[in-house]
Formats: structure tokens, C-alpha cells, sequence
């Protein structure tokens, strides 16, 4: 079943600019049904794999502009609409 929701990064040490970016990613589904699950959060280290994390989850070059400055500017961004199978949500680790 695909579910829509917020993929949602938070840089977990962003005070720190000179360490290696270390990132929490969730995903938020807009109305869960009781069967889908815990959810679960994805630790990411390295901007390079959570570029590759979200190339997986299929994100825009237009979004990945979008949203990339406000996680560098605010510690925080996320990829509102964004769909995915109950399977690709199991291999990606958030649930």
C-alpha cells in the first residue's frame, strides 16, 4: 500500500559546523491506519549518504534546491507529499 506523509530531516548536531553532519530522518504518514506500524527513525551521517538517502526515496533536483538551504540555514527541513510503499518504507529503514 502506498502511504503519503512528511519525510522530515533534522541535523542533529548542526551547532557544531566543523563535525560531520549527523541527520535524524522520519516519516510522517498523514492518516495511518492502525496496521501501519511503529515509526521508526533513520540516523544518517554525511551529507554525500543522505544525498544518497534521498535519491532513493526519489526526491526532485527542484525539491533537493528547495529544501536543502533551509536544513543549512534552520537544522531542519522536510519533503511534504511525499509517497511511498509500505515496502520501500521497510527497505529505507523508517518503519
Amino acid at each position: 500500500m502506498n502511504r503519503e506523509g512528511d519525510l522530515r530531516i533534522i541535523w542533529g548536531n548542526s551547532i557544531d559546523r566543523a563535525a560531520t553532519p549527523r541527520y535524524v530522518v522520519t516519516f510522517a504518514c498523514y492518516q495511518p491506519p492502525a496496521s501501519f506500524g511503529a515509526h521508526r527513525p533513520k540516523e544518517i551521517v554525511g551529507e554525500a549518504e543522505l544525498l544518497r538517502f534521498l535519491g532513493r526515496v526519489e526526491v526532485g533536483t527542484d525539491e533537493l534546491k528547495l529544501q536543502m538551504p533551509k536544513l543549512h540555514e534552520k537544522g531542519e527541513t522536510e519533503f511534504a507529499h511525499t509517497i511511498l510503499s509500505d515496502e520501500r518504507l521497510t527497505e529505507l529503514g523508517l518503519i
